[in-house]
C-alpha cells in the first residue's frame, strides 16, 4: 500500500470563479484520497473518489470525469489494468489519465505510457506539481476538444458546401424549374436523411398553393398514399403550416405531428398514418417575396436542429438566387427573341421583311445544295397599286397589303414555307423542296385566293378588283451559284407576267 508524503500548503485561498472540471481520484489508500481531494478541492475542482479499480470503472460509467488520477498498486485491479480497460472503451478513449505511484523505474513509467497514460507523477510529490500537471492535462484536453469541434465544423461545412455545389449544379443544368426543384428535393432529402420532401408553389390559375414536386420512396405504400392525399387536398394548405410559412416568410419546425393536429390541415391524419412525425418547412425567397417552399418530413421525432435548419435555409437562399437568375435569363431570352422577331418582321403586314427573306434564302440555298433538292421562289406584285392608293387612300392601301399578306400565308402554310414583303407592293414566297411544277400550282392557288378576296379596284387595267402578277422560278441550288440567281430568274418571270397583261403568272423556264 502506497502512502503520500503531503506537505501542507500555507495560506491556501478558497477558489472563486466558475466551477472547474470534475476529477476522479483512484487509490486504495483513503488518506491519500483525502489529501488529494483537499488539494484539488481547494482550487475549485469537483472531486470524486474510488478505492478500487472496479469502483473506478463504475464511477466513470455513471458520470464521465474530465481527468483521472490513478494509483498503480491496488489489490483487485492494478492501475495499468484500469487504464487499459478505459482506453479499450470507444467512449472513454480520449479520457486523460495521470498515474501516481511510488514506482519510479523507467520500466514502470514506460509501461504506464504504453497502456495509454497521459502523464506520470512519482510519490512523494509536491501539491504544486500535482496542480500544474492537472492543469496542463486539462488544458491539452480543452485544446483537443476545441480542435475536434473545429474539425467537425470544417467537415460539416465541407458537407454543406458539397451539397450546395451539387444543388447549384443541378439547378444550372436543369432545363426547367420543375426539373431543378425535383433534383434539389432528392439531393437534400437524401443528405439530411429525411423520408419525404415536397415543393409548394403558387398556382396563378387557381389563386392558391399547390404541390409542384415531390420526392419519396415510391415503393413505400404509406408514403404513396400520403402523396396522393396531399395532391387531392392541396387547397387545404391554406389553413396549415404551409400557409403560415408562405405568409410569414419564416421557416417552421414541428417536432411531433401527433401533438399538433392542425399542422397540416386535413393532411395530418394521412401524414401520421404514414409514420411521419417531424416537419420542416423553409421558404424560398426571391426579391423579398416567397416564390416557393421546401417541406421535408421525417418518421423520427427530431427536436429542433439549428444546423439542419440553417443548411436547408442556405440551400433555399441559393435556390432562390438561381431561380431569380433563371427568371432573368428567361426574360432576357424572350426579350431577345422578340427583338429578333421584330427585326425580321414587317411591321405593317406581320410577315417576314426583306432581311428575314435574305437570311432564309441564304440558309435554304446552302441546305438544299447539300441535299440536292429544289428550291422555288415566287415573286408577287400587286397590279396597279399606285393608282389604288391614289383612289382609295393610304389607309386602304395598308389594309390591302395586310389582306394580301394574310392570304399568301393561308395558301403557303407548310412550316418551311416563308412569305415576306420584299418592298412596297411586292411579296416573295420561298418554297423549299418544291420544283417548278409544284410552284406553278402554288401560284395558281394564290391567284384564286386573291380573286376570292374581291378587293375593289376601280382603276385597275385588268378588272374591277385587286390582282397579282407572279414570277415563278425553281432550281436545285449549287455551291458555284449564288442564291441571287434565283431572285433574278423570278424577277424576270414577273416582268414577263406583266408584259402578258398582268393578273397572271410566268415561269422562268419559259423565258
Amino acid at each position: 500500500m502506497e502512502r503520500i508524503d503531503s506537505r501542507p500548503r500555507s495560506q491556501r485561498k478558497p477558489h472563486r470563479g466558475p466551477p472547474k472540471p470534475n476529477i476522479l481520484l483512484v487509490d486504495d489508500n483513503r488518506d491519500n484520497l483525502r489529501i488529494l481531494a483537499s488539494i484539488l478541492g481547494s482550487c475549485g475542482y469537483r472531486v470524486r473518489k474510488a478505492v478500487s479499480g472496479t469502483m473506478a470503472l463504475e464511477t466513470i460509467a455513471a458520470e464521465r470525469p474530465e481527468l483521472v488520477l490513478l494509483d498503480i498498486k491496488m489489490p483487485d485491479m492494478s492501475g495499468y489494468e484500469v487504464c487499459a480497460k478505459v482506453k479499450a472503451n470507444p467512449d472513454w478513449q480520449d479520457l486523460p489519465i495521470i498515474f501516481l505511484s511510488a514506482l519510479d523505474s523507467v520500466a514502470d513509467k514506460v509501461r504506464a505510457f504504453e497502456v495509454g497514460g497521459a502523464d506520470y507523477i512519482t510519490k512523494p510529490f509536491q501539491a504544486e506539481e500535482v496542480l500544474v500537471r492537472v492543469s496542463h492535462q486539462l488544458t491539452i484536453q480543452r485544446q483537443q476538444q476545441a480542435l475536434n469541434a473545429q474539425n467537425d465544423a470544417l467537415q460539416q461545412a465541407q458537407v454543406e458546401l458539397q451539397l450546395l455545389l451539387s444543388v447549384i449544379h443541378a439547378v444550372s443544368q436543369a432545363e426547367t424549374l420543375q426539373a431543378a426543384l425535383q433534383a434539389v428535393l432528392a439531393q437534400v432529402g437524401e443528405k439530411i436523411d429525411w423520408h419525404y420532401g415536397e415543393v409548394w408553389i403558387w398556382d396563378e390559375a387557381h389563386q392558391g398553393l399547390r404541390i409542384g414536386q415531390s420526392w419519396y420512396d415510391m415503393t413505400d405504400p404509406l408514403l404513396v398514399q400520403f402523396y396522393q392525399r396531399s395532391v387531392a387536398l392541396a387547397t387545404e394548405a391554406d389553413s396549415g403550416v404551409i400557409a403560415q410559412v408562405w405568409s410569414s416568410r419564416q421557416a417552421q419546425w414541428i417536432e411531433a405531428l401527433m401533438s399538433e393536429a392542425e399542422a397540416l390541415g386535413l393532411r395530418t391524419p394521412s401524414a401520421i398514418a404514414a409514420g411521419l412525425q417531424t416537419v420542416l418547412v423553409v421558404p424560398i425567397p426571391v426579391n423579398g417575396q416567397v416564390v416557393a417552399m421546401l417541406a421535408f418530413y421525417n418518421r423520427r421525432a427530431i427536436p429542433y436542429e439549428a444546423k439542419t435548419l440553417a443548411l436547408v435555409s442556405a440551400i433555399a437562399l441559393q435556390l432562390g438566387s438561381l431561380i431569380e437568375r433563371k427568371q432573368a435569363e428567361e426574360a432576357l431570352r424572350l426579350a431577345n427573341q422578340e427583338l429578333q422577331r421584330q427585326a425580321n418582321l414587317d411591321g405593317l403586314t406581320l410577315v417576314g421583311n426583306r432581311r428575314c427573306f435574305d437570311e432564309a434564302l441564304t440558309q435554304e440555298w446552302r441546305r438544299l445544295s447539300r441535299e440536292g433538292a429544289p428550291l422555288a421562289l415566287l415573286m408577287c406584285d400587286i397590279d396597279a397599286f399606285k393608282p389604288y392608293n391614289d383612289r382609295y387612300g393610304h389607309l386602304a392601301g395598308d389594309r390591302c397589303l395586310q389582306q394580301i399578306a394574310a392570304t399568301l400565308q393561308q395558301v403557303c402554310k407548310r412550316p418551311a414555307d416563308l412569305v415576306a414583303r420584299y418592298g412596297g407592293e411586292e411579296f416573295v414566297v420561298l418554297l423549299p423542296h418544291v420544283d417548278e411544277s409544284g410552284a406553278q400550282q402554288v401560284a395558281e392557288a394564290i391567284q384564286q385566293a386573291i380573286a376570292q378576296l374581291a378587293i375593289p379596284h376601280a382603276l385597275s387595267p385588268v378588272g374591277s378588283t385587286i390582282t397579282l402578277s407572279i414570277g415563278v422560278a425553281s432550281s436545285i441550288p449549287r455551291p458555284d451559284l449564288a442564291p441571287e440567281s434565283l431572285i433574278a430568274a423570278a424577277d424576270q418571270a414577273l416582268y414577263a407576267a406583266k408584259d402578258r397583261g398582268r393578273n397572271t403568272y410566268a415561269l422562268a423556264s419559259d423565258l
